[in-house]
């Protein structure tokens, strides 16, 4: 998460704005004034081509704009989805994607789990797996086997994360093999198919963010791997001190001894029963 300190604030992004137009502006009169020598014409020249410059940015800058608004819409579109099929039961989020995907690829669907592409009839199998793990080459072997049971010609296994190389390995191996679709891909069809409203997008960030407290500076400073880093310090700072006779080394020392006891008596009670 970025932090307050992070973030360049207005008045700063102002002057930046402010003070590129002005380089601008300068640097169209220093360009007709080298042509014609002559100031009064090189200003209005330079003003007028000023403005055209700034017309052109201003409708970049629109353009861009709403590229950018209808990526986020997207995105913020594919990651509700996936978080809302990892928590419907098995056959309606299997039947959700197999929506999408007829949508996407022109398909028939044939039952709730079935669809038929191409000439052929493929089996959709979903893998619920949350974000940060990856479906395994067990989805792998389940989804081949259940191709085999339902009779379909081929299977194509969707997850809502991403994919193992032992995983990968298996699509390969099988016979015929099994289409993956990674969660990425997904989120990327569901979100093509329903962008975020204003309201959606609000909702997410409200539960993604995260306050800057100084609660979270306590934990970050005081963290158990932190004690030893302390103690290093405070045994660099005192051999500096030693060797150089410096006073700040000294107080720099003994604040890195302090945090490293305040450090070990946060973890201490930390694990107090």
């Amino acid at each position: 998460m970025m932090s307050p300190f992070d973030r360049k604030n207005r008045l700063a992004t102002a002057l930046d704005r402010l003070a590129l137009r002005m380089l601008l502006l300068a640097v169209c009169v220093g360009y007709f004034y080298l042509l014609w020598h002559s100031g009064p014409a090189s200003l209005l020249s330079g003003l007028a081509l000023f403005v055209l410059c700034m017309l052109t940015l201003m409708l970049f800058e629109r353009r861009t704009l709403r590229r950018r608004d209808r990526m986020l819409r997207e995105r913020i579109g594919g990651m509700i989805a996936l978080e809302e099929l990892i928590m419907l039961p098995g056959k309606a989020a299997c039947a959700r994607v197999r929506d999408v995907l007829c949508d996407t690829l022109g398909a028939m669907p044939c039952d709730e789990a079935r669809m038929c592409y191409g000439g052929e009839t493929w089996l959709v199998r979903l893998a619920q797996c949350l974000q940060g793990t990856s479906a395994s080459e067990g989805d792998v072997l389940g989804a081949h086997r259940a191709r085999i049971e339902c009779g379909a010609d081929k299977v194509a296994l969707v997850s809502t994360a991403a994919f193992s190389p032992a995983a990968m390995r298996a699509a390969e191996w099988a016979d015929p093999p099994v289409r993956l679709i990674s969660g990425r891909q997904l989120a990327l069809l569901f979100g093509r198919r329903h962008p975020a409203t204003d309201e959606e997008i609000a909702r997410h960030l409200s539960r993604q963010k995260k306050p800057f407290s100084w609660q979270r500076i306590r934990a970050l400073a005081l963290a158990p791997v932190k004690t030893r880093r302390y103690l290093l310090c405070a045994f660099l700072l005192l051999l500096l001190y030693l060797v150089a006779g410096s006073a700040a080394s000294l107080i720099a020392c003994l604040l890195s001894f302090l945090l490293a006891l305040l450090c070990d008596r946060e973890n201490r009670r930390s694990f107090t029963l």
